[in-house]
């Protein structure tokens, strides 16, 4: 009966100190996160060294830092344990761990010990992009530390992938979200995962999304992993083009015109309602909507409240304070204040329309309208593949703009599609009558968006005027946008230059081996 009894009693006293156990490998396991999280691995290393390696959640801990060193085979290693697998956040981790076998299997590794950068590529033909890459990853590095107030543990990681499917499984986006939004690159377990620009028809602005992501890095860092979404990706979008000089394609159209346009469409969410991710909400016009609320935001609290209001803010996150008791401290008012102040500017400025091509269902055009755009451009490209300029020509000065074919005289300053302008010059060219064409390509005003043929024909003209100065701004845009784009690429390339750029005949080659047709094929 005494053996009944003190069996009775001692059994509660055992199940009691398990949880105790339990529970402080659990805080273990939650600090070491937030380390890895914030890119401190040596100490998360150290912690987890100290800790009980038999424990699911130390294990789960050790398989993450795996993960963010970019040590796939490694972190699935730990997660092959029976026990670690059956926890959710083994589970979870799990997934991208395999994803990321696959893809990394094959990659290629640069590494530019010096600057403390380390490049991945899954196809070899993108490397050509590394010395660009890697300039631009260091330009960031430095606005983001002055900035922002963070410093780098090096390496900086970028993988640049071929394709969605391989963005997706690197990084846990699924694969719908990422076609849904548009999305190109993610900033996810201590690295960059960019899209190769040949992946786009004619790229994109690659160097500024490196910079976006980068700052996502940055700002968790900083913040230690507990800045909002509506702060992660406002700084982000803040910081995409402050690394290099303002462009002609900035704020065009300014995202206070793209958030009262979104509004009027009952696009608009509240700030702290944007769900887990801008990438998984429901279409890329709730993305582009979002995206330029938080840009609009972010720069108005960063305009009013001075240099070292972004970095104040981060420091106070990454003391342990929740959103909005850090917004208080720092300024005096919470995201509910702060999100009137920012509607009440936003609804004072003048109104600016939206054009067409932005998509939002713009002011300037109809459905009609772009689709008569679009067919008869493509027709038009047609044409040019099978040399037939003049009938290219032809097809374009066809194009109805608000409801009736407009004058030649008034087609460049009617139509602000950068594409199609770009294939009028090139069809005028080739029908040997390039003089007449040069307005096209003249103003960057005159245009909507970037668009590398466009830059790059600009500065092949410009070269053959005798104007270098606008020849090299042209092929610094056109390859910004278009890297892997022949003319982009090769027509770049100043012939009296010495000596040669090996890099940059790289890139041309690069461009020249995808061996895409200049115009479009069937």
């Amino acid at each position: 009966m005494k053996i009944r009894t003190v069996a009775a009693l001692a059994l509660p006293l055992v199940v009691l100190a398990a949880p105790s156990r339990s529970f402080a490998q659990r805080d273990l396991a939650r600090h070491t996160q937030a380390l890895i999280a914030g890119l401190d691995y040596d100490e998360a290393r150290r912690e987890l060294a100290a800790a009980d390696g038999d424990d699911p959640a130390v294990a789960v801990e050790r398989a993450r830092l795996a993960l963010y060193e970019l040590d796939c085979d490694g972190a699935a290693a730990v997660l092959a344990r029976p026990e670690v697998q059956r926890t959710e956040a083994g589970e979870q981790l799990a997934d991208v761990v395999r994803g990321c076998q696959r893809v990394t299997a094959s990659l290629v590794v640069d590494r530019d010990e010096a600057r403390g950068i380390e490049l991945r590529w899954q196809d070899e033909h993108d490397r050509a992009l590394g010395p660009l890459i890697g300039e631009t990853i260091a330009r960031v590095r430095e606005t983001l530390t002055r900035e922002l107030g963070v410093d780098w543990p090096l390496p900086t990681r970028v993988v640049v992938v071929r394709d969605l499917l391989s963005l997706s499984a690197m990084t846990g986006l699924p694969y719908k979200s990422a076609q849904t939004t548009g999305t190109v690159a993610v900033a996810k377990w201590g690295r960059v995962t960019l899209l190769s620009p040949r992946a786009s028809p004619h790229g994109y602005a690659w160097r500024d999304t490196i910079a976006h992501e980068l700052t996502h890095l940055a700002v968790t860092r900083g913040s230690g992993d507990r800045a909002p979404l509506w702060l992660q990706e406002g700084v982000a979008k803040r910081e995409e083009t402050r690394w290099r000089a303002p462009g002609p394609m900035d704020d065009r159209p300014t995202p206070e015109a793209v958030v009262a346009r979104g509004t009027e469409l009952g696009l608009g969410l509240p700030l702290d309602k944007l769900g887990p991710s801008i990438a998984m909400l429901p279409s890329a016009d709730a993305a582009m909507v979002a995206f330029a609320e938080v840009t609009s935001f972010v720069r108005y609290y960063a305009r009013t409240q001075g240099d070292d209001a972004l970095p104040r803010l981060l420091a106070e996150l990454r003391s342990g304070v929740e959103a909005d008791a850090a917004l208080r401290a720092v300024s005096g008012a919470d995201l509910a204040a702060w999100d009137t102040r920012w509607r009440a500017y936003v609804a004072s400025r003048p109104h600016e329309p939206i054009p067409a091509l932005f998509g939002l269902g713009g002011e300037h055009g109809d459905a009609a309208k772009l689709r008569d755009l679009r067919d008869r451009s493509r027709l038009a490209e047609l044409l040019l593949a099978r040399d037939h300029p003049a009938e290219a020509t032809t097809e374009l000065d066809r194009i109805e703009l608000a409801g009736a074919p407009v004058a030649r005289e008034a087609w460049e300053r009617a139509v602000g599609d950068p594409s199609v302008r770009w294939l009028r010059a090139r069809a005028l060219e080739a029908a040997g009558r390039r003089k007449q064409g040069e307005p096209l390509v003249e103003d960057p005003r005159e245009v909507l968006s970037s668009y590398g043929p466009w830059w790059a024909t600009r500065g092949r003209w410009a070269r053959l005027r005798g104007d270098e100065p606008t020849a090299t701004a042209s092929f610094i845009e056109a390859v910004a946008a278009d890297p892997l784009d022949p003319e982009a690429a090769c027509e770049s390339l100043d012939p009296d230059a010495a000596p040669l750029d090996p890099p940059a005949h790289a890139l041309c080659e690069a461009a020249r081996a995808a061996g895409e047709p200049e115009f479009a094929g069937d």
